[in-house]
């Protein structure tokens, strides 16, 4: 086979080259002195084509052959085979046998070529570049794509930014991966297309954040909406709008607001170029309700909102997104008092209110509700002279006096001194909560929201009350009033003594001056002309007895 196979001439499609003796005998003495050894990379020329492979002249004293199923890789026909190399043609191959006494040298191409291949590969790995592959298939765990040639895995988490679950879509793309390991000798790729990726969005974030400033206005899409805040793509980095900087309105979560995979504008506020953080604000985009309050809603104009909050000290109402007021408890109702605003409103509601006052700086806006509705107490001087008697039920008692209710939530108080003419030590000895008691009014006061009842005016007086002043009375008035005749007893100070069956205190103060004035606005025409029991000699008696009271107290002092 030796014979016949250096007897074959060679068909370059060039002319035959003349060799002399000289150069056939060089040339003899190399083939017998060149050795080869399995694992060589040996190059040389086709000869032959065979059934068996292809015969190659490698410059030894024997031919080589390449069997066919050392050609290549790719599952090709035998006449495929066949036709791949043609004599003539230059082929680089590995020595997989070398015995040259036997005249036997088998060599295999695809194996030179991984060869090869792994070099490169390795040339790859080594500088860190990214290289373009093909997606052949997917397997359990990932893809598996050829790089010069050579099988590499692509695992799943390695695709993408995020794990993706289907992999079917990138079976036949082409891009740019990484090889992250490389072991020849077990013949293991693995690549990393995620790597890639990361390194272009870190240098796009920093292109960004190094474009971004203070006070620009930028665009981008809705990425993820959690409880603080909103997260915008801005094309390589994402920006946070947080939950205040969402909208001036009220809202319990963001996703109310925003939805994910909106399109939203925003101004920046800040960008921290070390953190790659850059914070954002969409209502700065807006005007600040607040700038402009005084002129759309000037003091003592009415205006409707709804009521969004309701606390132990009043309720919240938005006006306008951004623009909320707050109704005191004790802005609610003319008569009632709630002891939660809960009992007059509910959130949700849609009320009319009144501007009470404005604070733009401290961004507080106060609103009245019983403002809008007629004050009872206006009237109240009108339908109740002084001298009017009038019926109720006692809400409440104290040292100091008996609350009775004489109109739905309007209460007066009959002072202790004006609830008997006898000394009255305990009013809760005498009534109790619940009980109808009749009295005169003495005195209203609509700004205070304050009445003076008295109960003893519609009482028949002792007959010591009634007699016409003597000798002996006027001495006895005349020795209180010069110091003589013993000292009054004084009263227990029980003004700020416990109110019994009443859950709160109110601030009447019906002692002292007060009971002075309270007698000093008394009509005694307006009472004579009512039907009630009450006498002028009674009044003016009181008065005299009042007066005496000061002297001491004056004489007391100095």
């Amino acid at each position: 086979m030796e014979d016949q196979a250096t007897q074959t001439p060679v068909e370059t499609g060039k002319e035959p080259q003349v060799f002399s003796m000289e150069q056939a005998l060089q040339d003899a003495e190399a083939r017998l002195e060149k050795t080869v050894q399995r694992g060589q990379i040996v190059t040389g020329t086709v000869v032959l084509i065979t059934n068996d492979g292809v015969m190659v002249d490698i410059g030894a004293r024997t031919e080589a052959i390449i069997p066919f199923n050392q050609l290549t890789e790719e599952p090709l026909s035998e006449e495929e085979l066949k036709n791949l190399l043609k004599p003539g043609d230059s082929v680089t191959a590995y020595v997989v046998r070398a015995d040259l006494e036997n005249g036997q040298v088998v060599l295999s191409k695809k194996r030179a070529e991984a060869d090869q291949s792994w070099v490169k590969v390795q040339a790859l790995f080594d500088q860190g570049e990214p290289v373009m592959v093909e997606v052949k298939e997917k397997v359990k765990g990932g893809l598996v794509a050829t790089i010069e040639g050579i099988r590499a895995f692509l695992p799943a988490s390695q695709v993408d930014l995020k794990r993706t679950p289907e992999l079917d879509e990138y079976v036949g793309q082409s891009f740019l991966v990484k090889i992250i390991e490389l072991n020849r000798k077990k013949g293991r790729v693995i690549l990393s297309r995620r790597t890639v990726l990361e390194a272009e969005q870190k240098a796009a974030r920093s292109s960004i954040l190094s474009s971004l400033k203070e006070g620009d206005v930028v665009e981008g899409q809705v990425v993820e909406v959690t409880e603080f805040g909103v997260f915008v793509a801005l094309g390589g980095v994402d920006g946070l709008v947080h939950r205040s900087e969402i909208t001036w309105g009220r809202f319990n979560h963001p996703k109310d607001v925003v939805h994910k995979g909106q399109t939203v504008k925003a101004k920046v506020l800040s960008v921290d170029t070390e953190r790659e953080r850059v914070n954002l604000s969409m209502k700065a985009l807006t005007e600040d309700p607040w700038l402009t309050v005084s002129e759309r809603y000037p003091i003592g104009s009415k205006l409707n909102g709804k009521v969004v909050g309701l606390t132990q000290f009043g309720a919240f109402v938005e006006v306008e997104p951004g623009l909320e007021g707050l109704i005191h408890i004790s802005e609610l109702s003319w008569t009632k008092r709630p002891k939660h605003p809960s009992e007059i409103l509910k959130e949700g509601q849609e009320v009319e209110a009144q501007v009470l006052r404005i604070d733009p700086a401290e961004r507080r806006l106060s609103l009245g509700l019983k403002q809008t509705q007629p004050d009872p107490w206006k009237s109240l001087p009108d339908r109740f002279p002084p001298g009017t008697p009038v019926k109720g039920k006692v809400t409440g008692l104290t040292d100091f006096g008996v609350f009775v209710e004489i109109e739905p939530g309007i209460e007066g108080l009959i002072h202790v001194s004006e609830l008997a003419y006898e000394r009255v030590e305990k009013p809760s000895e005498l009534f109790k909560k619940g009980d109808e008691v009749e009295a005169a009014i003495l005195q209203i006061d609509p700004v205070e929201q304050r009445i003076s009842l008295s109960r003893k005016r519609l009482l028949t007086p002792p007959p010591q009350a009634v007699s016409v002043p003597g000798d002996e009375e006027g001495e006895g008035r005349k020795g209180r009033r010069d110091g003589k005749g013993g000292e009054r007893p004084k009263r227990p100070k029980g003004k700020g003594g416990p109110r019994e069956g009443r859950g709160r205190e109110r601030d009447f103060d019906y002692g002292g001056s007060t009971g002075a004035a309270a007698y000093t606005n008394y009509d005694p025409n307006v009472a004579a002309a009512s039907n009630t029991n009450v006498k002028l000699g009674d009044v003016f008696g009181d008065l005299l007895s009042q007066l005496s009271l000061e002297e001491d107290k004056d004489k007391e002092k100095a």
